[in-house]
């Protein structure tokens, strides 16, 4: 026991072991084409009623997005999934010029739809006169005042333009002052006319938006100024955030005076709008790293747990050979970022023995390949590649049972039909060739029948025994990542020790850890001292730290014995 001197003493402290709680694996991403929405950025929703405002609630033709984002939230129900829409770069957004006041007009505001579509020749907007501020004077003024008091401000900012009026003489000055306590404002050039207070008025200069699309009325922007110093600017005021359907641009360069405004204008239509859809290839899919387009709109994600990229539309001269350098570039990605799980398809309509040849162009822990299509609507029959509803079922598996839990023999909530009912021993060959096959059982539904991966590693035979590496790694590097940089020494491996102790006892606690050759004992190991962190090491500023552990085996495949003895048998207890 330590011996205590009176007054102030001072020792070396361990300190407390931080949260052990893995990361969320529940974050997933889909690559899709969209009637609207943001090219190349991975966009957060959180349901299919989100999904359906700011993409759509219908597939392009051809495509089968919506349906399979329906087929993710089947299961997911409410989670988070990154959506990156896809286009070729001949995207465009449907626009419209508008000119300003001016004798000569010069254009002066650009009105884009939100995102790039021929959703947007859909939009039309119209512009009108509004005033903030209409009101009278308090004191007659003199010509060349620089100066008025006013019976209102109320709206007036530096920067307002305003219009005096006294029924024969008009002029516009911008506001270089406003006292709202004393009701002044100023301006810099001297008036031309004097304007008494019974028959003057006094109003601010602003503009409205109205924006319609399909023929109706969908949103007013109103009190709206060119002048980019004050707070009703249109580019401030129509945002991501304010406007489902269009942003604005000034296109002047310099601020002017109130002739800045759009001059008024009926209804018109945007125009231009663009899909990009007829001839998007592979390559827009698999994207450049250094733009952030395709698969790498994911980096932002950091957290990203589990990817697909199903039915994508594809105008490549042999579309088949372009969807597997896809799948190979998805894999690569996943690679990449160690820590996410590809569910990606075997093609439409494929035959057993053609979806075998198909995996086999593919091999990694990281590729988890389902089998067969199926439909939510057995009248139309729109057939949906699998990957993201099992995708949505393993969300919800996490959630209900644990990462560790194999994907086999979950149902799939949205499907109805499959494309083809594969028996018993067809859905044997397609697991032996680690593709996760699809089957409809009498009671249960369409259910997955099988979870591997498509690795020819043993250690990785099963996509649970990926995905919880993928947990183990990227929960290790949160819990741990507070200890870059800091002074290389025992202090430091005894606090890494405790923190990644305390997050594998609370992964055995819950059922996901066991080593059935020492039951009940410990079934992760740890080592972080002088053995594996020699001088050497430490001199290149690395610190090494040994984790082994034993994830709870899957029952892929149960035996049941059931023996008859005709002259029977002795019953023992138990």
């Amino acid at each position: 026991m330590a011996t205590y001197k009176v007054g102030l003493n001072l020792e070396h402290g361990i300190g407390t072991p931080r949260a052990v709680s893995g990361v969320a694996t529940g974050v997933s991403g889909i690559i899709v084409n969209a009637v609207k929405g943001p090219v190349n950025l991975a966009t957060l929703v959180t349901t299919l009623k989100e999904y359906e405002r700011i993409f759509g609630d219908v597939s392009p033709t051809g495509s089968t997005s919506y349906e399979q984002v329906a087929a993710f939230f089947a299961d997911a129900v409410s989670a988070q999934l990154y959506v990156t829409r896809i286009a070729h770069s001949t995207a465009a957004k449907a626009t419209k010029t508008f000119v300003d006041r001016l004798g000569s007009p010069a254009n002066t505001l650009r009105i884009d739809a939100k995102s790039e579509g021929a959703w947007g020749n859909s939009i039309s907007v119209a512009i009108e006169n509004h005033n903030i501020l209409s009101t009278t004077l308090g004191i007659l003024i003199t010509a060349a005042d620089v100066s008025a008091t006013l019976v209102s401000t109320g709206g007036l900012e530096v920067g307002s333009d305003v219009i005096f009026y006294n029924g024969t003489n008009t002029e516009y000055r911008r506001l270089t002052v406003v006292d709202h306590a004393s009701k002044k404002i100023y301006w810099t050039t001297g008036l031309t006319y004097g304007y008494a207070v019974a028959t003057s008025t006094v109003k601010s200069m602003e503009f409205n938006i109205k924006v319609y699309y399909l023929g109706e009325l969908v949103e007013t922007h109103t009190g709206l100024s060119m002048n980019d110093s004050v707070s009703f600017f249109v580019e401030k005021v129509i945002t991501a955030t304010t406007s489902e359907y269009i942003a604005a641009v000034d296109l002047k360069t310099v601020d002017t005076a109130y002739t800045d405004l759009p001059a008024v204008a009926t209804v018109t239509a945007l125009l231009t709008g663009a899909d990009g859809l007829t001839d998007v290839v592979g390559t827009d899919y698999s994207g450049v790293k250094a733009n952030k387009t395709g698969v790498y709109a994911f980096d932002t994600v950091t957290d990203l747990f589990r990817i697909c990229c199903p039915n994508p539309l594809l105008s490549d001269a042999v579309p088949a050979t372009a969807y597997a350098a896809l799948v190979q570039a998805l894999l690569d990605y996943a690679y990449s970022r160690q820590t996410v799980q590809v569910y990606a398809d075997v093609p439409y309509n494929t035959t057993i023995a053609n979806a075998v040849i198909f995996a086999a162009l593919f091999e990694g822990r990281q590729l988890a390949m389902p089998q067969v299509w199926g439909t939510a609507d057995t009248e139309n029959e729109t057939w949906v590649a699998p990957s993201s509803a099992v995708m949505g079922a393993c969300v919800r598996k996490d959630r209900e049972r644990g990462v560790y839990k194999s994907i086999g023999n979950e149902r799939l909530s949205y499907f109805v039909k499959l494309k083809y009912d594969a028996d018993v021993d067809e859905c044997e060959i397609l697991n032996n060739a680690g593709i996760i096959p699809l089957r409809k059982e009498t009671g249960r539904g369409i259910i997955t029948w099988g979870g591997r991966t498509r690795s020819a590693d043993a250690t990785w035979r099963f996509v649970d025994e990926a995905e919880y590496w993928n947990y183990v790694g990227a929960s290790l590097l949160t819990i741990l990542r507070g200890y870059a940089f800091e002074p290389n020494d025992e202090s430091l491996w005894q606090r890494v020790l405790q923190n990644a102790a305390a997050f594998f006892a609370a992964e055995q606690q819950k059922g996901a850890l066991y080593n059935p050759l020492n039951p009940g004992g410990a079934a992760y190991a740890l080592q972080m001292d002088a053995d594996n962190n020699p001088g050497s090491q430490i001199a290149e500023g690395i610190a090494v730290l040994d984790a082994e552990y034993t994830k709870v085996g899957t029952a892929e495949k149960i035996i049941i014995r059931v023996k008859n003895t005709p002259g029977g048998f002795s019953v023992t207890a138990g």
